[in-house]
């Protein structure tokens, strides 16, 4: 063997084996997220058709003008606190001290 082709092994090894394990942890890594974020997004479609309708308008007596000011009542299928989460499924502050949603069903226990 060459020392030029000495050299180019020495190279790749240090290098070359490295790069190639790390690329590939990530690429395995990315796929198990990305499995793992249809999985969460499956069930919180399958746990959001558990929860009954809840017409918070009905709960709270709304009179008629605010409630068709209200986007939820527009809307008419989600309850309130589906209606108002975040991208990121985040729930607003006004929820998380809303009657409505501390009192609402708990449909993850089964």
């Amino acid at each position: 063997m060459t020392t030029f082709g000495a050299l180019l092994l020495g190279v790749l090894l240090r290098f070359g084996i490295p790069v190639l394990l790390t690329v590939s942890v990530v690429y395995f890594l990315r796929r198990l997220d990305a499995r793992w974020q249809k999985d969460s997004q499956d069930r919180l479609i399958e746990s959001a058709s558990l929860v009954p309708t809840i017409r918070c308008w009905l709960l709270k007596n709304c009179p008629k003008e605010r409630m068709e000011q209200c986007p939820v009542y527009k809307q008419g299928g989600k309850t309130c606190w589906q209606f108002f989460r975040d991208p990121h499924g985040l729930l607003c502050e006004k929820c998380l001290v809303c009657d409505v949603f501390r009192d609402a069903p708990d449909v993850t226990q089964a």
